[in-house]
């Protein structure tokens, strides 16, 4: 029976030995089905791609995966994908991927679709584009890079990060949120506290929590309710609007179709157009014109710019306007829209061709200057030709005119009751609207560009279809050959400015023609086709309002360009920045560009396509910028780079000289910056003064949007100052003491006065150049302060100040870093870390085994990019520092009663130590360890070992921890019981056994006082008796 049991239990070992261990299956959607899957062209389809706890799933690029089930990754399950791939449930399944951990999943931009609901939580990061028929980010805060698309409801939890697009019906995100794009929403938007949405949103309503940030356009069908400190920059166009105390800003203008609520201290920068308006009791302001139907201004209520009653129709002005009771206002006010235009303008070149329409621009003038446009749609019938055209908008630049015979005819739009005028080549408006038709012409388009690029020319040679199509249709003038035409340019605007030769050539030709602008014309050969049609490549190195003219003659036929020829604009291709540090002095170590609030001379040059040459730096220079009628400036705008979250103001002006933007600028703080230059045209302001990026010369094109950009730093602190931190207790661990309690007694002391090794705390502060504090130099980026003592901040008249050495570090005397000084807001202190004690500096004389006299010091803070507190006039501590003593006084008494053992902070003057009345600071406790017994004499005597007896006889008697006041402090001890007999009693540091023992109080080296016991001072007793 026994073997049979023996052989069972070896046979169970084996089967244990040979099973194979557990493995997790693996999914590769790669074109191999497994068994819970099938495979169609690229798409899967599969009850799980999960079996076990353990399982991975990779799905590769370009193919498709359908779970027809819930898919809810566990906690060790690993999902990864690449490229195109994508992963869906079907149905109303979900998809769960709040529960796993963050490294076992990677989508790499992929797309994760869910039937039902998505979920993604716990401080996930995922790169994928997100579809739910509704989705939860929970837990933590996540990271989503892609978008997120919903057909219902989206709830984002605090702190959530999505780079793209976020899209559904009602949605919800939580308080600082951040997102990189735009916000959809088919039903209501909840934005709690300090999100920011980066490039606009639109829903059915809107409602916030403080200090939302919004930039793009809003657009809301319903209420848009913007919470106090909420920030909108861009266009909002809402059913109503509410803006609430206080703060809450609308950077664009406002159109809402219902009623505007705008609570205490709100603005909108921008024009309102709106219903009924109510401004709050204190402070509301429209920066801008507000057209309403009715406005009630509260207290301080405000319309910078003019307000227009919208109803009833022609009303009076201000009739729609009311006021608080308390409040007088008298608002700028107009009249409504007229109900028809007042007059029509005509833009024209001032020829046509009689076999073709002439487009010319047609535009309705609500005044008789024209400065105001009538924006309602209106009708018009041009002359020549009979043509009519609807103009929408104020303008229409489609029009036609025509006629069939050559000569001049007078322009003219009906429609509206005052006399047509136009603008002609001369580019001013009058009466005189003639145009001249001809059978030939030149038809020359002239693109507007870049300088020093390459822009395409056509030439058209047409003339009139002889009979019967005469004055019906163009035929060409010159077809299929090459022909020499002959131009001449010419510089409109600035008129008296640089006017350089223009570049032609036919567009396959190997060169350039260099055509003279001001003094004749110069012939270029181009090529024909078969429709009159010729193609060219033009350059100009410069910039502004250009005008080309073509000429062309072959026999008893000739034709030209419209006199004044065709006109173009050329803007600079970008501003060249270079900023130059004024003076060289002092040397600034590698990396470091300047100080803070150090002056350095900043260049901004508007610049053509030409590449840069080194030795000529002003060769691709636009130099006629900024000379235009209406002159073209630059404005500049900073990033701060480094440090992350970093703060910083440019100053400075400059002067435009042919071209180049050049004045004294200063940067007020340390780190790095990016210095963004825009164009700004001068007639386009703000209210708060600043002017937007405007495109060169108002045309609206991406490239005439010049810009440019320099990174510049890093800057350092101008200096430092060396200060103690207030207020000054004289009480407490680190302090020093008032030189004026020591009674005058030490000298040379005006302030404060330490020991020598003392630990003292220390404030070191940076600053710029104007004394403020330079806040970026904080955490990281602030530097390791070295300390030094000198004699004086600067020399005297008849003494040289020269370095001291005597600074240490009272954590640092083991070797190994400590933490120094800790700066926030440019505030350097010394504060305890959570792996060292409080490390603090000291002074030490050079001779620690012989007293020195007082000496005066001051403390240099100096860091590793040289920054110093050494200047011309420093603000630098200064400090005296004095030897040290801690006198223990003899004393004598019963055996039975506590003994008082009376202490004095001392310092060192000419050969001796005095009372320190001014020492108050803090002493460490005391217990039996503290104190060091020596020269036991008669009961209290060494025992056979050496031993003072003393140590197992006395104790301390009362608290143990002494207080010095005025330099003077106590501690008793018990009688031992026995007696006669003295000791010796010194005090001492804590310390290990066996080890040498620092001083009770570090800096204060202890004297020994001898304890006597069963000795009585001698006087008038009259009687004495022990007491058991």
């Amino acid at each position: 029976m026994l073997r049979v049991l023996w052989l069972a239990f070896c046979t169970l070992l084996m089967t244990i030995a040979l099973a194979e261990p557990a493995q997790a299956s693996k999914f590769t959607g790669n074109g191999k089905p497994p068994a819970t899957c099938t495979l169609s062209g690229t798409t899967y389809t599969c009850s799980t791609i999960f079996s076990g706890d353990n399982d991975t799933a990779e799905i590769a690029s370009g193919y498709t995966v359908l779970v027809t089930a819930d898919l809810v990754m566990g906690y060790f399950q690993d999902i990864k994908m690449t490229g195109t791939a994508r992963l869906e449930t079907t149905g109303s399944y979900k998809i769960d991927i709040t529960n796993t951990q963050q490294n076992n999943f990677s989508t790499d931009g992929a797309t994760i679709k869910a039937g039902g609901n998505f979920s993604l939580g716990n401080g996930k990061t995922i790169t994928a584009n997100i579809i739910g028929a509704t989705v939860d980010i929970v837990g933590s805060s996540s990271k989503i890079t892609g978008t997120i698309t919903a057909t219902g409801n989206v709830n984002l939890v605090s702190g959530t990060q999505v780079t793209g697009a976020v899209s559904g019906g009602n949605i919800t995100v939580g308080a600082d949120a951040k997102l990189g794009s735009s916000l959809i929403a088919t039903g209501a938007i909840r934005l709690e506290s300090r999100v920011t949405v980066a490039s606009g949103l639109s829903g059915a309503s809107i409602s916030t929590d403080s200090d939302v940030k919004i930039t793009g356009a809003v657009k809301i069908a319903g209420l848009a309710d913007f919470a106090s400190g909420n920030t909108v920059t861009g266009k909002v166009d809402a059913g109503s609007l509410t803006l609430r105390s206080a703060n809450a800003t609308i950077n664009g203008n406002v159109t809402v179709t219902g009623d505007t609520l705008l609570e205490n201290s709100t603005v909108i920068n921008g024009d309102l157009d709106a219903n009924n308006v109510k401004t709050g009791d204190s402070n509301a302001r429209i920066n801008g014109n507000a057209t309403v139907n009715s406005i009630y201004f509260g207290y301080g209520g405000t319309v910078s710019k003019v307000i227009t009653c919208k109803n009833p129709p022609n009303p009076q002005k201000c009739s729609c306007v009311t006021y608080s009771s308390t409040y007088s206002y008298s608002p700028t006010c107009a009249a409504a829209a007229p109900a028809s235009a007042h007059h029509f303008q005509i833009t024209h070149s001032g020829n046509a061709l009689t076999c073709q329409p002439q487009t010319v621009t047609v535009t309705a003038c609500s005044n008789a200057d024209c400065s105001t446009l009538y924006n309602n749609s209106i009708k018009t019938t041009l002359q020549p030709g009979g043509a009519e055209f609807t103009i929408t908008g104020g303008s229409n630049n489609a029009a036609s005119v025509s006629r069939s015979t050559a000569g001049t005819a007078t322009l003219s739009a009906s429609g509206a009751p005052n006399p047509t005028t136009c603008v002609g080549a001369s580019g001013t408006a009058s009466t005189s609207c003639d145009m001249v038709f001809s059978d030939t012409g030149l038809a020359l388009t002239v693109p507007d560009h870049v300088s020093m690029t390459a822009a395409n020319v056509t030439l058209q040679a047409l003339k009139s279809a002889p009979a019967p199509n005469a004055g019906k249709t163009c035929v060409p003038l010159v077809a299929s050959t090459t022909a020499t035409v002959s131009f001449s340019c010419s510089q409109i605007d600035p008129a008296n400015a640089a006017k350089p030769g223009m570049a032609l050539k036919n567009s396959d030709a190997a060169n350039y023609t260099s055509v003279s602008c001001g003094s004749g014309s110069t012939g270029v050969p181009l090529k024909f086709n078969a429709d009159g049609l010729a193609t060219a490549n033009l350059q100009y190195p410069e910039v502004g309002k250009v005008s080309l003219s073509a000429s062309y003659t072959s026999g008893n036929l000739g034709a030209s360009t419209p006199a004044g020829g065709t006109a173009f604009t050329v803007a600079p291709k970008a501003f060249r920045l270079k900023a130059t540090r004024v003076g060289t002095t002092p040397a600034l170590p590698a990396g470091v560009f300047a100080r803070a609030g150090e002056q350095f001379t900043l260049q901004i040059s508007a610049v053509n396509a030409l590449p840069d040459n080194p030795s000529n730096m002003d060769a691709n220079v636009t130099k006629n910028f900024g000379k235009e009628s209406t002159r073209e400036s630059v404005q500049q705008t900073i990033s701060v780079t480094e440090p992350t979250g970093g703060v910083g103001k440019l100053a400075g002006s400059f002067v435009i000289t042919d071209g180049t933007a050049s004045g004294p600028y200063t940067f007020d703080e340390v780190g790095k910056i990016t210095i963004t230059a825009t164009n700004i045209n001068p007639s386009t302001s703000t209210t708060n003064g600043t002017k937007p990026p405007t495109y060169y010369m108002g045309i609206s094109r991406p490239d005439f949007e010049t810009r440019g950009t320099l990174d510049l730093g890093r800057f350092i602190p101008d200096h430092f100052d060396t200060t103690l931190p207030q207020p000054l207790t004289d009480t407490a661990a680190g302090d020093t003491m008032d030189c004026s309690k020591t009674g005058g007694i030490v000298q040379p002391c005006s302030k404060r006065l330490v020991y020598s090794r003392q630990p003292f705390q220390l404030v070191v502060s940076a600053y710029n150049s104007a004394g403020a504090l330079t806040k970026n130099y904080s955490g990281a980026y602030a530097k390791t302060i070295t300390l030094l003592s000198w004699s004086n901040s600067v020399d005297t008249a008849t003494v040289k100040a020269v370095e001291i050495d005597g600074m240490g570090w009272s954590e640092e005397t083991s070797g190994g870093p400590k933490t120094r000084f800790t700066f926030a807001g440019g505030v350097g202190t010394l504060v305890k870390d959570s792996q060292n004690p409080l490390n603090l500096p000291y002074f030490a004389f050079a001779a620690a085994s012989t007293p020195s006299n007082p000496t005066r010091f001051v403390v240099r803070a100096t860091d590793t990019d040289g920054v110093t507190s050494a200047r011309s006039a420093p603000a630098e501590l200064e400090l005296t520092a004095i030897s040290g003593q801690l006198y223990i006084a003899p004393n004598f008494g019963s055996v039975n009663a506590p003994m008082p053992m009376h202490m004095e902070a001392r310092f060192y003057l000419n050969g001796g130590y005095r009372l320190n009345p001014a020492f108050a600071l803090p002493a460490p406790s005391l217990d039996l360890n503290s104190l060091r017994y020596s020269n036991c004499q008669k009961l209290l005597a060494a025992d056979a070992n050496g031993n003072c007896t003393a140590a197992a006889q006395l104790k301390l008697s009362g608290t143990g921890q002494p207080t010095f006041n005025n330099g003077k402090a106590v501690f008793r001890l018990q009688g031992p019981g026995i007696g006669p007999g003295s000791v010796g009693i010194s005090l001492r540091g804590q310390c290990p056994t066996g080890a040498s023992c620092p001083d009770w109080i570090t800096y204060l080296p202890a004297t020994v006082g001898n304890a006597t016991f069963g000795i009585y001072r001698s006087g008038p007793v009259i009687y004495t008796r022990e007491v058991y």
